[in-house]
């Protein structure tokens, strides 16, 4: 079985999978029911950048969600199928931020980083959070200002409802002499703002607003 679909085409599906469950909670009509199976199906196929045989077998499987224990079932089977982000190792930390002394960034086995578009983690002692994701074959981090909100609100990255804090990066201009912060309210909860970030796009264009000069 191939690894084939990213940690966000694998909470889109799963949204999907969400949705017939609560239409089947919610609704007695199976002419509408039927409708709503169908286009979760057709959006779920959509999704996958790389659609094979015994994946869409798989998602075709959301049509037959009725109860939790049918969707949990579900997810088990489609796991398999999602690729996990790469290890982030104490070598790679120290070339991502090679000025900061005894960093130390949350271990996850090869099944939870399945679920992770970035590693992400807070640092109460500095008052910063720390970001590390993939891009092409190695690895980028940055870190920034973290200030909890200490209420919910809407993160810029999973654009879930959590709570929040504002996140604040400092960017040095050319001749060192002025600087430009910026930043937006993100999860403090890493790992549950990754559970809900079901579109990359989101993501990388929350990195792009708090790193650009």
């Amino acid at each position: 079985m191939h690894e084939t679909i990213t940690s966000s085409e694998f909470h889109l599906i799963l949204r999907q999978a969400r949705n017939v469950l609560n239409g089947n909670m919610n609704a007695n009509d199976e002419g509408v029911l039927a409708a709503v199976s169908q286009m979760a199906i057709e959006r779920a196929e959509h999704t996958a950048t790389d659609l094979s045989g015994a994946l869409s077998d798989v998602i075709r499987q959301i049509g037959s969600i009725r109860e939790r224990e049918d969707y949990d079932r579900f997810r088990e089977q489609l796991l398999p199928f999602v690729r996990p982000m790469a290890e982030v190792t104490d070598g790679d930390l120290k070339r991502l931020f090679p000025k900061v002394k005894n960093l130390r960034m949350p271990k996850f086995a090869a099944e939870v980083r399945k679920e992770l578009t970035y590693l992400g983690w807070n640092d109460p002692g500095s008052n910063r959070k720390y970001i590390v994701f993939e891009k092409g074959q190695g690895f980028t981090g940055l870190y920034g200002q973290f200030r909890p909100s200490g209420k919910k609100g809407v993160c810029s990255i999973c654009n879930g409802i959590g709570e929040t804090g504002l996140f604040l990066t400092e960017t040095r201009h050319a001749g060192g002499e002025t600087y430009t912060k910026r930043g937006n309210y993100i999860c403090t909860d890493s790992m549950a703002c990754n559970r809900r970030l079901d579109d990359r796009k989101r993501f990388d264009e929350f990195i792009r607003t708090v790193t650009k000069s």
